[in-house]
């Protein structure tokens, strides 16, 4: 079998671009490659998911603005009864003397952004939060509208309705392989003994982004952070 697009992830990364190519006149056949279609184990519905403002480049901000928009058209979008629990209750991130230039750079880029950010003091963020801690902190950025939380697989689930509709194949298999000829892509192997040629490969895999891309002889460049009881 032969697509001019094959998506490797069908979560809400893999669904939400097999739907923007759709909405962005792309007519060519697209097959959406899901290894666990109940979506039981996917990031998306195990996440805590949440939408910000808050980046350090403008790339960044956009893409959430772009979101933004979106969720707050959801009706228009999606119908009616379309509601993902969208609460905009803001994002706070701290900073002590140390971090506060980078803070400030970021705020900076933010405003030019069109981002509602506030950057407050120590003291005028105990007064907007009774229940913060002071100690050790200079200043905090927090985004009052635009940011905040939302049922990230209400959101998979709109999507992956209003994909039926828009000749999209739903194929349930884990991809075992992918298939290179020189530098480009040329298909992928299924677990279920299936291959199919692409024009295209598109990686929405995820944590398995990595997994993925050493099947092409690919690296990715990962990072590692580090975490702490308070």
């Amino acid at each position: 079998m032969r697509y001019d697009v094959v998506i490797i992830g069908g979560a809400i990364v893999g669904s939400s671009i097999a739907y923007y190519l759709r909405e962005e006149g792309f007519s060519g056949s697209i097959a959406l490659v899901e290894r666990d279609p109940q979506f039981a184990h996917a990031a998306t519905t195990l996440s805590c998911a949440s939408i910000r403002q808050q980046f350090s480049i403008p790339e960044n901000i956009r893409l959430s603005q772009f979101t933004l928009k979106l969720f707050r058209r959801l009706t228009q979008e999606f119908g009616p009864d379309a509601d993902i629990g969208f609460r905009e209750g803001g994002y706070l991130i701290l900073a002590g003397e140390n971090g506060l230039p980078i803070l400030k750079a970021n705020h900076q880029t933010q405003l030019a952004e069109g981002a509602d950010i506030v950057l407050e003091d120590a003291k005028a963020l105990v007064r907007r939060f009774a229940w913060l801690s002071a100690e050790g902190i200079t200043a905090g950025a927090y985004g009052r509208t635009g940011e905040g939380w939302f049922d990230a697989h209400a959101m998979l689930m709109l999507f992956r309705k209003a994909l039926r509709e828009k000749k999209i194949d739903f194929i349930t298999a884990d991809v075992t392989g992918i298939e290179r000829q020189g530098d480009r892509v040329t298909g992928v192997s299924l677990d279920n003994g299936e291959r199919l040629d692409a024009g295209i490969v598109v990686n929405a895999a995820g944590p398995n982004a990595g997994k993925v891309s050493a099947m092409a002889g690919l690296r990715l460049r990962g990072s590692t952070g580090s975490t702490s009881p308070a």
